[in-house]
């Protein structure tokens, strides 16, 4: 076998290159899968709709009260838990508790969160929750909302495996349906039994 030393800097300046490309690309994989979920999701809810006429459709959404996601939120102060379950709803892979304007992911008892993988690092954590806190950031540097206002979060572990997530100002009930839409997806990717 022959090993060949790595002299010239322009060589090693490529094969980092060649590194980074290589991860983003698989981080594009995975996010390319799961937008395909998605819209299998959305395929089969489709599906299962009722089809109508275009004027029962009008008359429906006529006599419908208009209510905000967030008047919806405000309306219930009441804590609630959603299950999160893999796709075939066979098993439980943590629970969403919600109260008010915060939330918080618990993993369930039977399963094993690495932190650190891509799909929980780089894809919830870094494109998903760091999205909302920037889009907050940038409406509070608008003055259309207080720093106290704002969405956070934190990721407890020990020794990188999942304790909970906490998040603060969630904002919308569409917040909370793509959370616990993204996180399903990548507790499956990355579901270990303990």
């Amino acid at each position: 076998m022959l090993v060949y030393a790595v002299s010239s800097p322009e060589i090693r300046v490529l094969l980092e290159l060649r590194t980074q490309l290589s991860e983003e690309l698989d981080r594009l994989r995975e996010r390319i899968g799961q937008l395909e979920e998605f819209i299998q999701a959305l395929d089969s809810k489709i599906g299962q709709g009722s089809f109508t006429t275009a004027d029962v459709a009008l008359e429906t959404a006529k006599q419908a009260p208009v209510i905000t996601p967030s008047e919806t939120i405000a309306a219930s102060d009441e804590p609630r838990n959603i299950a999160v379950m893999n796709k075939p709803g066979d098993l439980e892979l943590a629970t969403i508790e919600v109260i008010e304007q915060n939330l918080r992911v618990i993993p369930a008892d039977h399963a094993v969160y690495n932190i650190t993988r891509g799909a929980f690092a780089r894809f919830f954590v870094q494109d998903i929750l760091g999205k909302f806190q920037q889009e907050d950031r940038h409406r509070v540097e608008n003055g259309e909302i207080e720093w106290d206002d704002a969405f956070d979060f934190e990721v407890k572990s020990d020794d990188k495996i999942l304790d909970e997530v906490i998040v603060k100002n969630f904002g919308d009930e569409s917040r909370v349906e793509e959370i616990q839409r993204t996180l399903r997806w990548t507790l499956e990717k990355i579901y270990r039994a303990r």
